[in-house]
């Protein structure tokens, strides 16, 4: 922590201030000391976190794994965290539905684990991966990291297929926001707020729903339609331009795929001030301008890095006047940097950012790497560490080898670096961050600055830092893992004190039972720190020294996520890099492998194999789902948990369909079901239920995993009805009793629900549901990270491998440990093709990042 002392002399930092002092600065200079002891006590009371997750590869298929390492630091400084221990790594589908949710254990500041695509349940898109902790989102901006990946449909041949299925789901389905203008124009003034006769500096953002990297150019029109100046996008939507506003705002006409469009600049302030940053060889020279009916007042401009301010420069100006100081760009903390204009009554005037470049990174090289490898052969690849000085680096590694060609590979792609210094920092999604990194040029520079002004955001809250805003966090931090709940009567909702919370969890080989009471509000905790994965579990309430249950609703506080977020077009439509050279290299590799292999004396080899295989009887449920007629879908046993944290009883079927989706009518007096007003077809295990069966299942809510609602005729597949006696559908399901077939040309009339059931759950064991006053559900703990697997060949030119190996991720690593002389050599084996390589390596070391991403083609 810095000293007041060293913060007033500006950490030696030159400040060539021109601006007009006025009598009187003793006390504005005492009032913002005192703004400067608040916010440095805030920072040391309050410091933030941020999150970052390196994955194994670029996309996935259905059936895949998708491997991270998460890297969690204080964002001062980024070492590693010491207030968070669990870290919530989520996977949403492009609905916005959290399909698995895990828990990470962070050990000094690393952890890593996975997710498991299975093909039984996952469904083609586009999901987004979110990290946090519950202190990040403590604040009333919240943080976290997010990534979004294509997962594929599985390919059915050796050649890998991109290919994702589009759902027309239903609109209830949808949770994630949508953009829904074809094109927007949007206008960010510098500092945030335009001033009547005040020269200002304005950038903006094109973007369209249907193209990326948009290019177009225009005109700015004052009110009476006379032409004041022009602009032209940059880089990736972005410009800027100059503008002097008055009374009545101007007009931006532009010109986008031949059709016109206008767009109305923001409202100018009749008096205010314009807060200017210009980069400076060296520096940062910084301005403050305002007009003549602005009065005279003495400001600060405070400078602050991650929440913790390290200088405030007093200023004042004037129309004729502007204040004017730089700053030395040498010794100010690298990142993102907020400057932030104060007045004495604490009000945050402007807000400008501006990115300082880290004076070193730790650097990553490789070594003993061919330009392509034949299939099975090994691979040795040696990495190094060292600093900006060459001074070798002990530290641990994630690292990744994929195949360059079956892998996709997006170039200026985010990184440790990108993510930790840069994004984290912004508001929304930022394309390709490594690309105003990637040179050090007057224009890249520009464009950065540029990116600053559309994505900077006031992340922290200067009114709330130096203390004219009260300050309450959202969320406590979690040096460990701990359950939170709270008991409520199940009529009234009142907070129940006093109340003796039993719990038993079981997995298939452990049994856990506790106990604990509630508090005067009717909270509890629960310890879980010691927990793997998800245990069954059942909770019980009553009243301190009596035998009989207590009748009450019990809330877990676990639904803490972050606001969902819309998909931008180039998230739905990533730009891959054309390898259709490196596939070229590839296949002359593969025609002197073949060639070679060939001469093996008594090896023959088919030039095509044909693998005729019998169909499995006992096909999955969702094999029978035709993916284009599929409506709507559900995870029952996270919907049923959400809304019993909620408070809300549920304790049918029906009651949760109702909860669900607009378009499922329950009539209670004769207790018939309809969707879209189509009577239901209930299918579980394969077949479809009785009449009996269905109104038997109606109160097993707690027994069953997911639904599929599915719609048409397409909604059935003939294997469905394989060996499946059933009646007419005329009027509902019947008993199998009856002999009479299912009318084919019928099933459009009928709405079909795929009712899957939890595992090892036999939901016809009545015993099974929890009683009122008792809560059935899940707890989940830190989740057991798993070891990739990598085969080891031999002989493969004399005995090539019966199985095909297809794996895309040829090696992963989360925690590779470089010895004193900074190096570490790995060792693995290709798959069944010839492929160049891309080699993924990041650390993380006392605060200073370093990243890789090597392509064995490109460096040959």
């Amino acid at each position: 922590m810095y000293t007041k002392q060293f913060l007033v002399c500006f950490l030696g930092i030159i400040l060539i201030c021109t601006a007009h002092s006025r009598a009187g600065v003793p006390p504005a200079e005492d009032t913002f000391n005192h703004y400067l002891d608040q916010a440095l006590s805030f920072a040391k009371a309050y410091p933030r976190e941020k999150a970052y997750l390196h994955f194994d590869n670029t996309s996935y298929y259905v059936g895949d794994t998708i491997w991270f390492k998460a890297y969690v630091t204080l964002s001062e400084g980024l070492l590693p965290t010491p207030i968070s221990r669990p870290l919530y790594v989520e996977l949403a589908d492009q609905t916005g539905h959290i399909v698995e949710k895990q828990i990470i254990k962070i050990t000094d500041g690393e952890g890593h684990g996975q997710f498991i695509l299975p093909a039984s349940s996952i469904l083609s898109g586009y999901y987004e991966i979110r990290a946090f902790t519950r202190w990040m989102l403590g604040f009333d901006e919240q943080t976290y990291f997010s990534r979004t990946f294509p997962v594929y449909l599985a390919s059915k041949g050796e050649k890998p297929e991109r290919s994702i299925t589009t759902y027309q789901l239903n609109p209830s389905m949808q949770q994630r926001p949508e953009k829904k203008e074809k094109f927007t124009l949007r206008f960010f003034p510098e500092g945030g707020q335009l001033v009547k006769a005040v020269p200002t500096q304005v950038a903006f953002k094109a973007e369209s729903s249907t193209e990326a990297n948009v290019k177009m150019e225009g005109t700015i029109c004052n009110a009476n339609g006379n032409k004041i100046g022009t602009l032209q996008t940059l880089h990736d939507g972005m410009g800027r331009f100059e503008y002097t506003p008055d009374e009545k705002s101007a007009i931006a006409k532009v010109t986008y795929k031949g059709k016109q469009y206008q767009f109305k600049l923001p409202e100018a302030l009749p008096a205010g001030y314009v807060l200017n940053v210009t980069n400076k060889p060296g520096g940062l020279a910084i301005q403050v301008f305002c007009n003549n009916e602005t009065p005279r007042d003495t400001l600060a401009v405070f400078m602050s890095h991650q929440g913790q301010p390290f200088a405030y420069q007093l200023i004042s100006c004037t129309a004729e006047a502007p204040g004017t100081f730089l700053i030395r760009t040498k010794d100010i903390p690298a990142g993102v940097l907020q400057i932030s204009l104060i007045n004495r009554e604490g009000a945050t005037l402007c807000t400008r950012f501006s990115f300082v470049t880290p004076k070193s990174q730790l650097r990553i090289t490789t070594a003993g790497l061919k330009p392509v490898y034949t299939p099975y052969a090994p691979i040795q690849c040696q990495l190094r560490v060292t600093d900006a000085a060459g001074r070798p680096i002990e530290t641990n590694l994630s690292v990744s080898i994929r195949d360059a060609v079956r892998s996709d590979y997006l170039e200026y792609d985010n990184n440790i670096y990108t993510d930790l210094l840069l994004t984290s920092d912004l508001k929304g999604y930022i394309h390709q961050p490594g690309y105003y990194f990637a040179g050090i040029s007057l224009q890249k520079q520009a464009e950065l600055d540029i990116l600053l002004m559309v994505h900077g955001w006031r992340k922290y809250d200067m009114s709330q830092l130096i203390g004219t805003k009260s300050f309450s966090p959202l969320q406590t931090p979690e040096t460990k893992l701990i359950l939170h709940g709270q008991v409520k009567s199940l009529v009234q909702k009142n907070e129940l004190k006093d109340i003796a919370v039993s719990v038993m969890a079981k997995t298939d080989s452990v049994i856990i039972a506790g106990s604990t009471v509630t508090n005067g509000k009717g909270h509890f905790e629960i310890p879980v720190e010691d927990f793997e994965n998800t245990m069954e579990a059942i909770f019980q309430t009553k009243r301190e020294g009596k035998d009989r249950k207590k009748m009450a609703s019990i809330l877990i506080d676990r639904n803490f996520s972050p606001n969902l977020r819309s998909y931008e077009y180039t998230e739905w439509n990533p730009q891959w890099k054309d390898v259709s050279k490196w596939l070229q290299n590839t296949q002359q590799t593969d025609s002197l492998y073949l060639d070679s292999i060939r001469q093996v004396d008594n090896l023959h080899l088919l030039n095509t194999v044909e693998v005729v295989a019998k169909r499995r009887k006992n096909a999955t449920m969702e094999t029978h789902i035709y993916q284009q007629s599929l409506d709507t879908y559900y995870d029952i046993r996270q919907s049923v948990d959400r809304l019993r944290d909620e408070g809300k009883e549920i304790y049918t079927l029906p009651e949760l369909f109702e909860k669900l989706t607009p378009f499922f009518r329950w009539n209670k007096q004769d207790d018939t079901y309809s969707y879209k007003q189509k009577p239901i077809c209930f299918f579980l295990g394969g077949r479809m239920l009785t009449s009996i069966e269905a109104t038997s299942i109606m109160t097993e809510v707690d027994g069953l995993q997911s639904i599929y609602i599915c719609e048409g005729a397409n909604a059935f597949s003939a294997g469905a009805f394989k060996d499946a006696q059933v009646s007419s559908l005329e009027n509902g399901p019947r008993d199998f009793d009856h002999e009479e077939r299912v009318n084919v040309t019928e099933l459009s009339k009928y709405a079909v629900f795929y009712l899957t059931a939890l595992p090892l759950r036999d939901i016809a064991n009545k015993q099974q549901q929890a009683a009122r006053g008792t809560r059935q559900t899940i707890i989940q703990g830190y989740n057991r990270p798993l070891e990739f697997y990598s085969p080891i060949y031999k002989d493969t030119d004399a005995f090539p491998p019966v199985q095909p190996d297809q794996r895309r991720t040829l090696y992963w690593n989360p925690s590779v440990r470089t010895d004193s002389e900074g190096k570490a050599t790995i060792e693995c084996y290709n798959s069944n093709y010839s492929a160049p390589l891309i080699i993924s390596a990041e650390t993380i070391s006392n605060g200073v990042t370093g990243t890789l991403t090597y392509s064995t083609l490109e460096h040959q």
